[in-house]
């Protein structure tokens, strides 16, 4: 479950209004605690706080500090932007994806393979992925029309993370149902980076699925998403 303080998501867009987003501004605590309506004294913890989140970084400019929102920061923004849109537009029941199985390029058993997703998946979808993703290719215009649509189902998210050899992206995970068999749990997986185009879609299962629902490359293969059936990120808003 994550913490989301309503004064770091206040503070941090009142930042990215001022154009914190791209650039170092000049914008001191007492600037900030008049937009969030706050003492001088609370505005600068908030942004002590903040810079040890690493949602913010600061550089010093005489005898004060320069401010901007680091990618961090604006990632827990457009986290909390997404969840409210959900709110307010219910996702609808359900939509279809017609595809063909593909192979690979091996990229995706390398990825189910790393420590600091494995974790992350155990602990947020309740499972440890295949080593390997199966591969659809999307046959059909609406499948690729429903294929834009599914931003606005909930989602269990995977952070991003470092190791000692470069930076791995976020990944979003929706729980899934292949050709209608969901005694089968599966996710469909949204990457923030990937080498394949709109017109894939990529599937983990704690199972090996090609095994266990037969399958070979060229067959056809229906991906469901259901509303009832997604998970939602968690948020503590204080």
């Amino acid at each position: 479950m994550q913490e989301i303080k309503s004064e770091y998501i206040i503070t941090l867009a009142k930042l990215l209004l001022k154009g914190a987003k791209d650039n170092f501004i000049d914008f001191t605590s007492t600037d900030i605690g008049i937009e969030i309506n706050k003492s001088q004294q609370a505005a600068s913890k908030i942004i002590l706080e903040l810079q040890e989140m690493k949602y913010v970084e600061r550089v010093k400019k005489g005898h004060g500090y320069m401010i901007r929102v680091t990618e961090e920061g604006l990632l827990s923004v457009k986290k909390m932007s997404e969840f409210l849109n959900m709110a307010l537009n219910p996702s609808p029941i359900r939509i279809h994806f017609n595809g063909t199985l593909v192979s690979g390029m091996g990229e995706g058993k390398y990825y189910m393979s790393l420590g600091g997703y494995k974790k992350q998946f155990e602990k947020k979808i309740g499972y440890i992925p295949y080593p390997g993703t199966l591969n659809i290719k999307l046959v059909d215009r609406l499948s690729l029309e429903n294929r834009e649509k599914i931003e606005s189902f909930r989602y269990q998210f995977i952070d991003g993370f470092s190791d000692s050899k470069r930076t791995y992206g976020w990944v979003k995970c929706y729980p899934a149902i292949i050709n209608g068999n969901d005694n089968i749990r599966s996710d469909l997986l949204l990457l923030e980076r990937t080498h394949h185009d709109k017109n894939m879609l990529e599937i983990i299962a704690p199972i090996n699925i090609k095994q266990a629902l037969q399958l070979k490359n060229g067959d056809n293969v229906k991906i469901t998403l259901e509303t009832s059936k997604n998970r939602t990120e968690s948020y503590i808003i204080n």
